[in-house]
């Protein structure tokens, strides 16, 4: 089949979500993503078409900073995989994004995923840091000991947070990335200021911890500052937080290191491998 590589319009949505609803067993979070790629500023959402202008796989890719571009929702038509097109979305994504000032862009993928894996890395593409997500029921019997308890840290704890972090295993293995949902860019002070002011820096006898609330009873730490001692403290000080505050679920990433995946364990979570890849651009 001839293709092209063009920039996705609303109107290539109908088509395109029959086959990114059931990509993995918990479905696919494209269909419901795309009308706020396609109306997010600094973003593009690229998709290749037929000679018919039918769009067989779309792909996304955004400025996370004035350097720093990432890709994500890569998705092939499955009448359409191994034709050359997701190499093809990604060179394009990768022009796109120097056009705009990038100097490298990154991407994620599950470490268990191959396919994925081996593709990537056909591109160019270098592992650069490894990360474990995991999630855990939350019930209102998680209550911490009191020396856990969290609470909201004042603006001026921010530095010492900062400092702490940036000179830890934490900041050295994640290569100074942080997750912002899905996606991941250097991390910046600024980004510990902000959660002060919204609410989401706490701290505990353990340590500190970014604790966003994207719906309700669903949170998600992917921040934290703590040693290899205090990360299970941490971690039920969280639970403890997230059953007082009526949630029922905490989803962690955290860099892989073998006292992160050990504590995410203990604390009932399962860890998954996330290889974050970056190419220069």
């Amino acid at each position: 089949m001839e293709f092209r590589v063009r920039p996705a319009r609303a109107d290539d949505i109908g088509s395109i979500v029959p086959w990114t609803t059931d990509t993995f067993e918990w479905g696919d979070y494209v269909p419901e993503r795309m009308p706020q790629w396609l109306a997010a500023e600094g973003s593009e959402v690229l998709v290749c078409v037929d000679d018919q202008d039918l769009p067989w796989a779309v792909c996304h890719v955004a400025m996370l900073s004035a350097t720093e571009a990432w890709l994500e929702g890569a998705r092939v038509h499955p009448d359409q995989r191994r034709s050359g097109m997701g190499s093809a979305m990604n060179r394009a994504g990768v022009d796109w994004a120097r056009e705009q000032g990038a100097r490298v862009i990154r991407l994620a993928t599950e470490t268990d995923n191959e396919a994925a894996v081996s593709q990537v890395e056909g591109l160019g593409y270098r592992l650069v840091s490894r990360w474990v997500h995991a999630e855990i029921n939350v019930t209102a019997s998680d209550r911490s000991d009191e020396r856990f308890r969290m609470r909201p840290a004042p603006r001026s704890d921010a530095d010492a947070a900062w400092l702490f972090w940036a000179a830890s295993d934490l900041a050295l293995h994640g290569r100074e990335l942080f997750a912002t949902g899905w996606q991941w860019r250097r991390a910046r002070a600024e980004d510990l200021y902000a959660a002060v002011d919204g609410g989401q820096l706490l701290q505990s006898s353990a340590g500190w911890a970014i604790l966003d609330r994207p719906a309700e009873g669903w949170f998600v730490t992917n921040w934290v500052a703590t040693t290899p001692e205090d990360l299970l403290g941490l971690l039920d000080g969280l639970l403890d937080h997230v059953a007082g505050e009526g949630g029922n679920e905490l989803d962690f990433k955290l860099p892989d290191l073998p006292w992160t995946v050990e504590a995410i364990s203990r604390t009932g979570g399962e860890p998954k491998g996330i290889g974050i890849y970056a190419l220069a651009v």
